[in-house]
Order: structure tokens, then sequence, then C-alpha cells
């Protein structure tokens, strides 16, 4: 799952660490959820049960990031995109949730304010028009500014990051990951499982396989100790198996990935590229 919070001036508190990523290409296309950066920290709102909902009521392995709006150019929204830690930032969240104390009712041709434990609905109003959205206002506007102001501080000071290899990277650890479930997994088997119990079978993870690519599942498949293995659908299933035989040897670990060939080509870069100058420009943008 891949959390974003956007705004036109996401911040983030300088106790959390985050590595700001100079992106080279377009926004990810496959996202998770998209909450707004300001009403996160307002309690009750959709931003702020989001956030807290993936780490208190979900398992899913959750990927943060902020996207810091900075202008359109050519017609193309522009930006700075910022990797976040995410239970660090839950904690942030939790520990600093403002009570809300208006809610800003917007229509069509105009505005109207109600407390924010109002009910209201969707419905036109005779003199404002169609609704169109609302607005969450804190009790103490302040104390919201200065948790934003705090975060943009500490962003400011972030230094840019590679977004290709930070993509890399994070198939490189998506994979790893995977690979040691499916060994701890076999593991925990007391008997083989298959329907005509043969063999040990494990699951492949929805959410990896929902990500991985043709070539990720290959290397997956090439990090798992078995001389028996097979991917493979089962029968009135809809997931996707890792199978071997039932004399198998499950007491083994991972193999050692080979470098992939864009981690060997991104080493020989580094390796052959003369140094250059540290940049001093702090804005970089980012098409999303």
């Amino acid at each position: 799952m891949i959390l974003t919070l956007i705004n036109r001036s996401l911040r983030k508190r300088r106790q959390a660490p985050a590595r700001r990523i100079k992106p080279s290409c377009g926004f990810p296309a496959r996202l998770g959820r998209t909450v707004s950066g300001s009403v996160i920290f307002i309690s009750d709102t959709a931003p702020h049960n989001t956030w807290r909902y993936y780490k208190e009521q979900s398992r899913d392995p959750i990927l943060a990031y902020a996207v810091e709006l900075t202008g359109t150019e050519g017609g193309k929204i522009k930006g700075n995109l910022y990797e976040l830690d995410y239970e660090k930032y839950y904690e942030r969240v939790k520990d600093n949730t403002l009570a809300a104390g208006t809610v800003t009712l917007v229509y069509e041709h105009g505005t109207r304010e109600q407390p924010a434990d109002r009910r209201f609905d969707g419905y036109p109003d005779p003199q404002l028009g169609k609704f169109e959205r609302f607005k969450v206002q804190p009790q103490n506007p302040e104390a919201l500014q200065f948790l934003l102001r705090e975060e943009k501080e500490s962003r400011d000071k972030l230094k840019p990051g590679d977004f290709k290899e930070h993509i890399a990277a994070l198939h490189e650890g998506m994979i790893d990951r995977e690979a040691r479930r499916i060994v701890a997994d076999m593991k925990k088997l007391s008997a083989p499982n298959s329907p005509d119990k043969s063999h040990f079978m494990v699951e492949l993870s929805p959410s990896f396989m929902r990500l991985a690519s043709t070539k990720d599942t290959e290397r997956l498949f090439s990090m798992l100790p078995y001389k028996t293995l097979a991917f493979s659908q089962i029968k009135n299933s809809y997931g996707t198996y890792a199978l071997i035989g039932k004399d198998e040897n499950r007491d083994r670990q991972i193999k050692k990935p080979r470098p992939s060939v864009r981690a060997q080509l991104t080493q020989d870069k580094k390796r052959t590229a003369p140094k250059k100058a540290a940049a001093k420009t702090k804005n970089h943008g980012l098409e999303v």
C-alpha cells in the first residue's frame, strides 16, 4: 500500500527523518491512497483516519510519501516528492491530533459555516445552489499552522536524492521481503498442504503480485532455495502459489541474490562518472 500526502505546501517535523527525492521521471502510476497533508492532523477527518487505519487495523506494508506542489508548467503540475517514515509519521499524527472546530460548506454561489459535530448532507442549498465540497478547520488554527511550518522547515533541509535509484531499491527490497516471508512460512508448515497432499505450498502475497513485473517474479524465484520449486495456480483458487515437493528440505535460508542488471549498471555508472560539484539549487521539478 502506498500512502501519499499532498498539498501546496507540505511539511514534516524534524523528529521524523525523511529523504528528499529528486524525481527524474513521472509520478508512480500505481498509488494506494492520497490524503491532504494540511488536514491530516485534524481528528475525525478522512485523511486523519486513513493515515491511522493502516497502522492500527492493517498488516499491509506501507510506503509513505509527501508531494509538495510548487506550480504548473506547460499545463502540467510540478512539485517535489519526499519519502516519509510511515511508522514515525504515524506517531507524529497521533501525538499532535487537533480537535475539529468548524466545517465550511462550499456551494456553487457561496459558503456556510457550522460546528464540526453537526451533521450535514450534500444536498443543494435553496439560496447558495449546488453543494461542491467542505473544508474542516481545527479549534486551534494557530497550532495547525505551527505544525505545518515545522514540517516545511524540516523538509527544506533535506538533500536531493535520485528517483530511479529509489525505485530500483524499492523493487529489490520488495522482492527480498517476499522471499524471506515465503521461506519462513514454508518452515511453519507441519505437513504437505497442497490439494493432493504431495507438496508444501505458500501463496505469493497478493500485494506483491499486484506490483511485481515478470522480471520481479523471476528474481523472486531465483532467490528461493528449493530444488523442486514451482510457481503455479491452484484449481478453484485465485492466487499464485510457491510449491515444493514434500521431501524437499525446508530448513534453508534465501539465496544471496546476485546484483540485478539495473543495480550493476547503476554501480558501473557511479564508478565511471566524473565527479561533479554539488548542486546549489533546491527546488526540483516533479510532474504529477
